[in-house]
Order: structure tokens, then sequence, then C-alpha cells
């Protein structure tokens, strides 16, 4: 009958150890990666939503304002939920209404910047319903390929000249 050493059986029991150590670094690792896949969802979903909802209500024209003030609702939303956050209010989902406030947060300073780089002005309101209405742009067309974006609408003559020399 074969035996087995008690050198043999500590290095299976070492072995073992290490195993389950390494199992439940994998099973830690794996929540904190979830909870990060959550918290980009929540940020991404705020965006998400309330690009959607201005974009309903902008759809007939209006201004996506707090009524009678110049306040944008997207502004006035996304500080009362990450401050609402911030203070506690949703005990045990403060983290997710902090990151769902971001989310609308960020998507309003992207609304802001990109009309600040149409118009070269800042404005509180971030939408721009007429531009969407009247389906005005000012990219340059992509149908053309590279001619497309040399002789495009909307480009600075500077940055045309810069592309046609490179091209």
């Amino acid at each position: 009958m074969p035996f087995i050493s008690d050198t043999q059986i500590a290095r299976v029991q070492s072995t073992m150890g290490a195993l389950a150590a390494r199992a439940n670094r994998a099973k830690e690792m794996a929540a904190r990666q979830a909870d990060h896949v959550k918290k980009v969802a929540e940020i991404v979903g705020g965006a998400a939503a309330i690009g959607f909802i201005r974009g309903k209500y902008e759809a007939d024209g209006s201004q996506f304002v707090v009524p009678g003030t110049q306040i944008d609702i997207e502004l006035a939303a996304g500080l009362a939920l990450t401050g609402a956050a911030l203070f506690e209010v949703f005990g045990k989902w403060d983290e997710d209404a902090l990151n769902v406030g971001g989310g609308i947060l960020a998507h309003y300073a992207g609304q802001v910047f990109r009309n600040y780089g149409k118009a070269g002005s800042f404005t509180a309101v971030a939408g721009g319903a007429s531009g969407l209405i009247s389906g005005h742009h000012n990219y340059p067309t992509m149908a053309g390929g590279a001619s497309g974006l040399i002789s495009g609408d909307g480009m600075s003559s500077a940055l045309q000249s810069a592309l046609s020399a490179s091209v």
C-alpha cells in the first residue's frame, strides 16, 4: 500500500489553501468590477434619460427651462439630485443618486460646451431647440469622403486650408 508522507500532505494542504485564497480574491475582484459596471451604468443612464426627456420636450420648440425662469431644467435636476445625495437624503441609495446626478450634470456640461463650440459664447440653457427643429448643423458633410470634409460647410477657411495642404 502506498504511503503518503507528512511533507506531501503539508504540500497538498498548502496548495489547497493557496487555491482557496486565489478563489476568494477572484470573488472580491468580481464584486468590485460589478460595482464599477453598476456605477458606469447609472452615470450613462442618467445622461441618456435626461437627453431623451430633453429631446421629447424640445421637439415642439420649447426651451427646457424651469417655468418662469431661464434656469435649465437639466442643470437644476442634476444639482438637486447631486446635492441631495451629498446630504444623504436618499439613505442607502445616496451613491446611486450621486451617480445619476453626475450623469445628468455631465450631459448638461456636454450640451453647454457643444453650444459654445457652435456659437462661441456660453448660455445657461444647454439645449438648442431652434437648431434641432430646423435640421441645421454646423459640421461638414461626410458624404464626399475627404473632399466632402474639405469643402463641407461650417469649417473655417484656415482649417480648410490646412486640410487641403495635407491631402
